[in-house]
């Protein structure tokens, strides 16, 4: 009796086929999905100095007070505004991804936009001065100081703070 395991656990095998369904479908299918696996048009890869800048954005836990996601829900009406909300390939360079767990500080997913390259120097000392001491800049801020960090790291989390959002030049098309 080859299929004697079936005929005698058969609520086990039915739940087990529902479970590989189920994984196929919500894990293995996105994966293939054209939507997740190209780049939003305009989407860069980061240079090596703004990779380094996000490997200290994470080390440094900012991804638990600040988000990288702009939904499509009224709460961020004022952020979508500009920019749109967020799509699955803005992220598409992102790994681990960094959307953040709770929204603390402001979101920083057009922070490029925000305190672009463009604007030259002032911009870069703004950050860098607001990472050192930000507190000077906004008594009641709660994020901690990163004096300790070298310029060369205090650089490099500039560089990757001015890369978000940096590549997006106006509102991108919804789909409906």
């Amino acid at each position: 009796m080859k299929f004697k395991f079936f005929r005698t656990f058969p609520i086990i095998v039915g739940l087990s086929i529902l479970f590989g369904l189920a994984f196929s479908g919500l894990v293995v299918a996105p994966v293939f999905t054209s939507s997740i696996a190209t780049a939003s048009p305009g989407l860069v890869a980061y240079t090596p100095t703004e990779q380094h800048g996000r490997q200290i954005y994470l080390r440094e836990g900012c991804v638990y007070c600040h988000s990288q996601q702009v939904r499509s829900v009224k709460a961020d009406e004022p952020l979508s505004t500009s920019f749109g909300a967020a799509k699955a390939g803005d992220y598409y360079y992102d790994s681990p991804n960094a959307l953040g767990t709770s929204r603390q500080g402001p979101d920083l997913s057009n922070e490029g936009r925000v305190w672009s390259k463009d604007y030259g120097d002032s911009a870069r000392e703004y950050l860098i001065g607001h990472f050192k001491n930000p507190r000077a800049y906004n008594p009641q801020s709660i994020m901690p100081a990163y004096d300790y960090l070298s310029d060369s790291e205090l650089s490099d989390l500039t560089d990757y703070m001015q890369a978000l959002g940096a590549w997006k030049d106006h509102p991108p098309e919804e789909t409906p």
